[in-house]
């Protein structure tokens, strides 16, 4: 019969000795590199554009900027927001910057005047707009 204690013993060390070969701690929280803030204003995109559902509006402007006004409900009460900030086309996205440097990419189908924006990563979500 074997002797838990010794089996406990050998147990332990495995575990320390493992945990003594992985990457020190810094390594793996390191920071997720910054999105680029990239490409130009598109004329297509310029204009005011509705939400589907109406509780949005972003008003983007030629120079690149944008202003969004947008009700939003959280825990039974709707708030109004608004935002400022900058916004840009390339390739297939639209990216949009808030003045903390946060941008946020979005993937666009536009479709007469019709925009739908998806957002990418891991919140996966749709708006869709219309021009005014």
């Amino acid at each position: 019969m074997r002797n838990p204690l010794k089996l406990f013993a050998v147990l332990f060390l495995v575990v320390i000795v493992s945990a003594g070969c992985m990457a020190p701690d810094d390594a793996t929280t390191a920071e997720k590199p910054a999105l680029l803030f990239e490409g130009l204003p598109d004329s297509r995109f310029v204009g005011t554009w509705k939400s589907d559902t109406g509780n949005s509006t972003y008003n983007l402007k030629e120079d690149g900027s944008y202003h969004i006004k947008s009700k939003v409900t959280n825990r039974g009460q709707t708030f109004d927001t608004e935002s400022d900030g900058e916004w840009r086309a390339k390739e297939d996205r639209l990216l949009f910057k808030d003045p903390q440097g946060n941008v946020v990419p979005y993937l666009f189908k536009l479709d007469g005047r019709k925009l739908t924006l998806t957002m990418t990563g891991s919140m996966k979500g749709e708006t869709v707009l219309l021009l005014q």
